[in-house]
């Protein structure tokens, strides 16, 4: 089943994407739910990032073949044993199709990396692995944009992965989606492949993942964990047009522009 979350005219609602159509639901994703029997073509709708989380956590390092990319960054130079989460702004949040904003002082520019997105379905405080995969309730894609000047500069991820634009998520949740039967994530600039990763390959996998947060952090429904990404990512410029392909979920498009530097003060 696929839950979007999208806006009609003045008001933002919840529904089922079926075939070219989404039903609107009333109620909760997350618990009860009936639909209300309006239909709307997709076309005619603006799919929204698919859920507002309360939080949102990085996995940390978390693909044996980025490490080599990732070393020169952060000087990480071996898988770790336990995960190494950390906080993602959920101020950075966009949709589909919304923008995607190359801050005007960055001088290293930004980068893509694909990911696939578990959203939380129920409150999980001290889960075990296996009741981690249960607090899921499906799966969307998402894009870890990063400013790599930033990131190398600062002593945490604050601006360098979470500042405004730099966290686009959708198109939708995906709940019959399994990682763990290994799925390709696919990221394409301008039509051209240039990431892919396959969750197969997670060194820590989600139920993992949700296990070892919730054993400090309360995880809330809506709540996000990405899965990292692999790869030696490039920049993006403004113009481009970016897709993250999460196979067996969907496709997350957007477009890159630019801050306007502002004038200078006389």
């Amino acid at each position: 089943m696929r839950i979007a979350r999208f806006r009609h005219g003045a008001r933002t609602r919840y529904g089922i994407v079926e075939g070219n159509e989404v039903a609107e639901v009333r109620g909760s994703i997350f618990g009860r739910s009936q639909p209300t029997g309006s239909r709307y073509p997709l076309g005619e709708v603006k799919l929204l990032a698919p859920v507002v989380p309360s939080q949102m956590f990085g996995p940390g390092l978390n693909f044996a073949e980025h490490l080599a990319h990732a070393s020169g960054i952060t000087g990480q130079t071996r898988m770790a044993e336990t995960p190494n989460p950390w906080h993602k702004g959920v101020n950075a949040l966009i949709g589909p199709e919304d923008t995607i904003v190359i801050p005007y002082d960055s001088q290293a520019g930004i980068q893509y990396e694909g990911e696939c997105l578990a959203v939380i379905g129920r409150r999980a405080r001290r889960v075990s692995s296996e009741e981690g995969w249960a607090c899921i309730l499906g799966y969307t894609c998402g894009n870890d944009v990063s400013e790599r000047g930033w990131q190398r500069a600062d002593r945490s991820f604050w601006r360098a992965k979470a500042a405004d634009t730099f966290s686009p998520i959708g198109p939708w949740i995906e709940t019959e989606f399994d990682p763990r039967r290994g799925s390709y994530m696919v990221v394409r600039l301008n039509g051209r492949e240039v990431q892919r990763a396959n969750t197969r390959d997670m060194h820590f996998d989600f139920g993992t993942l949700v296990s070892y947060i919730s054993q400090w952090v309360t995880l809330k429904p809506g709540d996000i964990i990405w899965s990292g990404t692999t790869g030696a990512p490039e920049n993006m410029n403004r113009g481009d047009v970016v897709e993250v392909d999460v196979e067996g979920v969907g496709v997350l498009r957007n477009r890159v522009g630019e801050e306007r530097r502002p004038r200078s003060r006389p």
